[in-house]
């Protein structure tokens, strides 16, 4: 019942301000091509904490923060993961947990959960020698808040604006209406958070973007596309691009919050502008 009311809740916010504002992973062919993860260890305690990935080859990585829940992620090539089983589902020090996978051709993904906020003192890879295999080695080191959202602030502005992208529809259709994009948050390895009974983020947010969807399209006052409509991942960047590259007069993304057991109790919907 609160998935389905949130979703007629944002149907006459939605058409307002839009008319206002007018896997599967492919098999790998050549498997020996790509590098493999091996092994994975933690060390430390809550105010440094260390990973160490072994690799067969030397990666290349890009690591970068996300808030609420607080997450450490790193883009690396596609690698094939042979890790020990059940590794990343416990944690250590300021590591709650951490997962891995696949999230497009030619690319992998590690997320790790956080129990706090942090700072990434380094992030890199030390090439194979003497016997040693190549390690991903990954520092964090306990931050406050401020200091942590400030950081991604920081590192979005000088990404500079995203540029649309040739294969996204154009706003040449000729249709009038307004164009709502829905951005179910999340999806594939990127879970977001985790209910007490289990219950995913990706799951819940999908499943009132989709509603809503259908809500929209039979009012008939907004045209409606999503970033996703399926459990795939979406990278953050191409999200934005699909909005602005089909001429978007609203972008929504939607994502759901979680509270511990007896810690409280929420019921609704929250909607933050930019």
């Amino acid at each position: 019942m609160a998935v389905r009311a949130a979703s007629w809740a944002f149907l006459g916010l939605l058409c307002a301000v839009a008319a206002s504002a007018a896997e599967r992973p492919p098999a790998a062919s050549a498997a020996d091509s790509f590098p493999v993860a091996t092994d994975a260890r933690l060390a430390g305690d809550e105010s440094h904490t260390r990973l160490v990935m072994d690799f067969s080859r030397t990666i290349d990585l890009h690591a970068f923060t996300l808030a609420d829940p607080y997450r450490v992620v790193i883009d690396i090539p596609q690698v094939i993961f042979q890790l020990p089983p059940k590794t990343g589902e416990s944690g250590r020090g300021l590591i709650k947990a951490f997962r891995f996978g696949l999230v497009m051709q030619g690319g992998s993904r590690l997320v790790f959960d956080l129990a706090k906020p942090v700072r990434i003192e380094k992030a890199s890879v030390i090439d194979a020698a003497e016997g040693d295999p190549a390690r991903l080695v990954l520092d964090l080191v306990a931050t406050d808040r401020e200091s942590f959202l400030r950081k991604i602030a920081l590192t979005n502005r000088l990404a500079g604006p995203e540029l649309p992208r040739a294969d996204r529809p154009q706003a040449t259709s000729g249709d009038p209406r307004p164009l709502v994009v829905l951005d179910p948050g999340h999806g594939g390895i990127d879970t977001g958070t985790k209910s007490s009974g289990g219950e995913l983020e990706k799951d819940i947010v999908l499943n009132v973007a989709l509603r809503l969807r259908d809500r929209l399209e039979k009012d008939g006052k907004c045209r409606v596309l999503m970033t996703r409509t399926d459990d795939t991942f979406v990278p953050l960047a191409d999200r934005v691009r699909v909005a602005r590259g089909a001429g978007a007069s609203l972008f929504v993304s939607i994502h759901a919050d979680a509270l511990p057991r007896r810690e409280g109790d929420a019921q609704g919907a929250s909607v933050y502008t930019l």
